[in-house]
């Protein structure tokens, strides 16, 4: 009965550690940011180059499935506006944002692209920069 109790008790603190802290990142989506952060990078070099006003979502994780699909949204955009030697980044960047979304759930309640502030594209760039490394937390 005892070694019952002691079982039940170590299920119920890795149950609450999981709630508190957030379950483990699966390897796929590890993956997937760092790449992401990686064609970030190399995109960077462009900053001054774009002079176009993107929509920038600043939500929180709850809403990380459609802060994606903003993301995505304005990577599309991108596209008539980036050099020729940027674009398979871009195409990159688009594949592995589109990956990324199918493994995380929609949630209800988020704010949809439209409703973000837009921005230029450095400030663009940073927030998805900066959106994917807390995803990486």
């Amino acid at each position: 009965m005892m070694c019952k109790v002691l079982i039940f008790s170590c299920i119920s603190a890795v149950m609450l550690m999981t709630a508190a802290y957030g379950a483990p990142l699966s390897t796929e989506k590890v993956q997937l940011l760092r790449a992401l952060i990686r064609d970030l990078k190399l995109l960077e070099k462009s900053k001054d180059k774009i002079h176009l006003d993107l929509y920038t979502p600043n939500e929180n994780q709850e809403c990380s499935w459609q802060t994606l699909q903003c993301y995505l949204a304005e990577i599309s955009t991108l596209e008539n506006e980036i050099e020729d030697e940027d674009v398979d980044n871009l195409q990159n960047i688009k594949k592995n944002l589109q990956s990324l979304m199918d493994l995380i759930p929609p949630s209800t309640g988020c704010r949809i692209c439209e409703a973000n502030k837009k921005e230029k594209f450095p400030a663009f760039h940073q927030e998805l920069s900066n959106f994917l490394r807390s995803m990486l937390k």
